[in-house]
């Protein structure tokens, strides 16, 4: 996986975009309520594109499953506390995912279909379960390429079924919560299941060299600049904003 050379600068600039708006969300309470237990629901629309009669109760159980292995809670009955809702878009000629590229579209920068390709749009939505209300919600494109019929119906659904569990995750992960449902990432921590990019925004506390000491002793005074880490099934690709940008 690597970042697009021909359109380096726009593209970058417009996945760096992205990801602050998402960041963004962290600053955002999730109505003060725990996440204990969510209700996943996938609309039926645009599932028959494909050349097949795709099921989306048991594509929403697998992406249930997946998004289990992460450690948010998806029990098959209620009562529930919010509701994550996604929805499969038309595939449509347009920009290829942000931010990266598999030799997708058209590589002459000269032409009207300059890194254009199929692309599949998927949505996600989180709200809360007493009052609908809309917490969060975001817009993922995937390349479509691995969704046409020849490829049969299996490769199609386990396809479709990543891509949907890709962005759902992509917008739980950033959703604040309390330290007390922090994941603590260590050993036991190995979903079966991997995104192929998973974005994580965190805050990194900036201690200058030899403040080692009076940091200690004044922890709230200690700055802290975001983190944005871009995981994919290579080496992950960090930017961190602030002093001394990289």
């Amino acid at each position: 996986m690597k970042i697009c050379s021909i359109t380096r600068a726009a593209r970058l600039g417009m996945l760096i975009g992205a990801l602050m708006s998402a960041s963004a969300l962290a600053d955002t309470p999730v109505g003060g309520d725990s996440i204990n237990a969510i209700q996943f629901e996938l609309a039926d629309e645009n599932l028959q594109q494909f050349g097949f009669m795709l099921s989306a109760p048991e594509i929403a159980a697998r992406v249930r499953g997946n998004l289990a292995e992460w450690e948010y809670p998806f029990p098959e009955h209620g009562p529930y506390s919010h509701r994550l809702q996604a929805q499969v878009g038309e595939i449509v000629h347009g920009d290829t995912p942000v931010g990266f590229s598999f030799s997708s579209g058209n590589s002459d920068p000269r032409a009207m279909d300059f890194q254009k390709a199929d692309v599949l749009p998927v949505e996600c939505v989180f709200r809360r379960g007493d009052n609908g209300a809309v917490i969060a919600e975001a817009k993922s494109t995937f390349s479509a390429h691995a969704l046409s019929a020849e490829h049969g119906q299996a490769h199609v659904t386990d396809k479709l079924v990543d891509q949907i569990s890709t962005a759902c995750l992509n917008l739980l992960e950033d959703l604040p919560r309390p330290q007390s449902q922090t994941r603590v990432h260590t050993s036991l921590f190995k979903p079966k299941w991997m995104p192929d990019v998973r974005v994580e925004v965190k805050e990194v506390p900036v201690v200058p060299a030899g403040d080692a000491a009076a940091t200690a002793i004044k922890p709230n005074n200690v700055e802290v600049k975001k983190e944005i880490i871009i995981h994919n099934q290579g080496t992950p690709v960090i930017f961190t904003f602030g002093h001394e940008r990289r």
